[in-house]
């Protein structure tokens, strides 16, 4: 399982991020050249998302050359920061790879030896050793020494369990204290230097402590089975007694997974040459993870504040291995997590929050359509209305603004899609009862072109319902409705998924005035998505999907209501509502046994080969 963590692996992150945007942001040598003390540079400006190893390449250098004329360079690189290229390599390619986001170095000064470095980092000399292998020939000045594992947040992957009843294992980093460690636990110190005597003379980096945990209170020790939840108390009840409390403290700092299909081991096949000469495309999986991602970071950052801190974690899933997916579920990194987002497909989903529930984790559906994942879970909730929820929608619609002066043509297509034209024709029924109608004739269900033929109703608005996402089928009944449409009153209703059918010509949608109901869609006439829409072009040089301004807006509803309401919010999704700027959230659930579905639709239309959204 490959998991990126933000802090640690964010030198895997910006070389996806670079090759996203290679096509338009191919490294150059700098143009400004200058000489310095009689020797001569280029200087050369950092971008965003470069890295060291990136920029030597660039000018066919060595890294430690550039190292050798710039010691800060050594910690990290920022945006905008100035560094001095020599005309020249002066030393042999290194054999150790520098990789400062992970390692912190060590420039050896005149005079100095090994000794006085491990003395000077408090790290021990079979440490040392390990991280530099060569060190036994010798260390000379201006050379780099890699003297330990740059720190780690409490989430770090550095922490290395093996499981036991009540105690863990845990290898110390550099610089880290034994009360550091109790504060990170919850343990007392005392508990600590009773299970590590040696530590009572000060810890190393690369020792082993060993950590006494808590047991677990008895009352959430088992997997609950049907579930009862009582959202007033958030307590959650079986038929056996065996109850389980989700009562979880509203805090100022959670960890947040995000689990999306990065498929970092296939970006190793990506021919980065084709990419920068447009003759190969990025992957549409990857660039999906990565788009969801950047805009969902870009909310995290937006709502951290000094009272409100999120650890984000991402997890590189591989919808095809599911022994994978089941080890991350039994890790420790995901056993600590306060909620987490994805996977994005239901099969993948079903296993991660079937682990999740067992641990009072909420889980969050971005994608997936089907509601099915919603049962029996009430801490899931899905993102993407089910297609029958649309179809209700469409149906309230209808016999909302349509009912009165309209004939409605439903048409029976393919067999499989005829429970969604029972659903369409119950809800819409439902609704024109309650409004003292009757449903005698209300909705004429034809056959194909010629039976939409037979049913037009001359000086009324005929709306022609098709609800099939079969584009075969498609494109053959829209070109003749189109044609048949001529000087004709004719509204179409059906999916969404109709936009995207290749060869369909979009005029005929226009024509026929579209109708269609979305959960999501991006009006580039806001202001507030344009502003969006420019970091993520400052970004990359490109325009972005819409699943970043979804990343986006799912961050924002969900992270803004834990930060003000806590983890409880999770228990209470159909009270609180929310307006995003791609995506809007009001959600459902039919009993307390089931997770929630996201219901918030709306209705767009064609016109003047525009979308026009409706106000339905």
């Amino acid at each position: 399982m490959n998991k990126i963590k933000i802090t640690y692996h964010k030198h895997i992150l910006s070389f996806i991020l670079c090759l996203v945007s290679f096509i338009t942001l191919a490294q150059t040598k700098s143009t400004d050249i200058k000489t310095i003390n009689g020797k001569k540079y280029y200087i050369h400006k950092v971008e965003k998302g470069q890295s060291l190893y990136a920029i030597a390449k660039t000018y066919n250098m060595d890294v430690n050359s550039i190292l050798a004329e710039n010691d800060d360079a050594i910690d990290g690189l920022n945006a905008g920061q100035e560094l001095k290229i020599p005309f020249e390599s002066l030393m042999k390619t290194s054999s150790m790879a520098i990789d400062t986001n992970k390692y912190v170095y060590h420039k050896i000064q005149k005079g100095e030896t090994v000794y006085a470095i491990t003395k000077k980092y408090n790290i021990d000399d079979k440490i040392i050793n390990s991280f530099n292998p060569n060190i036994s020939k010798g260390i000379k000045e201006g050379e780099y020494l890699i003297v330990g594992e740059k720190k780690k947040n409490v989430s770090n992957t550095t922490i290395a369990l093996q499981a036991l009843k009540d105690t863990i294992f845990y290898t110390v980093n550099i610089g880290e204290t034994l009360y550091g460690l109790s504060v990170k636990f919850n343990v007392l110190q005392s508990q600590l230097l009773a299970s590590n005597p040696f530590a009572k003379d000060g810890i190393k980096q690369g020792q082993q402590l060993k950590i006494p945990q808590k047991k677990a209170a008895t009352t959430t020790s088992n997997v609950v089975k049907d579930q009862v939840v009582n959202t007033s108390s958030n307590t959650f009840g079986s038929a056996n007694n065996d109850t389980i409390v989700f009562n979880k403290p509203k805090k100022t700092s959670y960890n947040i997974g995000l689990l999306l299909p990065f498929k970092l081991a296939e970006l190793e096949l990506i021919n980065i040459d084709e990419l920068a000469r447009a003759k190969a495309s990025f992957p549409a999986t990857q660039a999906l993870a990565m788009d969801f991602y950047t805009g969902f970071k870009i909310a995290v950052d937006s709502l951290s504040s000094k009272d409100f801190d999120i650890t984000l974690s991402l997890f590189d899933i591989d919808e095809k291995d599911s022994l994978k997916i089941e080890t991350l579920c039994k890790s420790y990194d995901f056993k600590k997590l306060d909620a987490v987002f994805g996977p994005l497909y239901s099969t993948e989903f079903k296993l991660v929050s079937s682990r999740a529930k067992a641990l009072n984790i909420p889980v969050v559906s971005p994608l997936t359509q089907q509601n099915k994942i919603l049962y029996n879970n009430a801490l899931v909730s899905k993102i993407n209305p089910s297609q029958y929820t649309l179809i209700e929608g469409l149906a309230n619609f209808c016999s909302d603004s349509m009912m009165n002066s309209s004939n409605i043509i439903i048409v029976n297509t393919v067999p499989k899609d005829l429970t969604y034209l029972k659903t369409f024709k119950s809800k819409y029924n439902d609704n024109i009862l309650v409004k003292g109608k009757t449903i005698k004739d209300s909705i004429k269900v034809v056959k194909g072109i010629t039976g939409v033929k037979a049913a037009y109703v001359e000086g009324k608005k005929n709306v022609v319902v098709v609800l099939t996402n079969n584009h075969v089928y498609l494109q053959d009944f829209i070109t003749q409705l189109a044609s048949f449409s001529e000087k004709k009153d004719i509204v179409l209703v059906g999916f969404n998924s109709l936009t995207s059918i290749d060869n369909l010509d979009q005029g005929y949608l226009n024509k026929l005035q579209f109708h269609f109901a979305t959960a999501s869609h991006v009006d580039f006439e806001n202001l507030a998505t344009r502003q969006l829409a420019r970091q993520y072009q400052d970004l990359f040089s490109t325009d972005p999907s819409d699943y970043y301004f979804q990343g986006f807006d799912i961050a924002t509803y969900y992270l803004s209501n834990l930060k003000n309401n806590g983890p409880a919010f999770f228990l209470n999704l159909d009270k609180i509502s929310g307006k995003g700027l791609s995506t809007d959230f009001k959600f459902y659930r039919p009993d307390v046994y089931t997770g929630f579905e996201n219901q918030a639709i709306s209705i767009y239309k064609y016109l003047n080969f525009k979308l026009v959204k409706t106000g339905w």
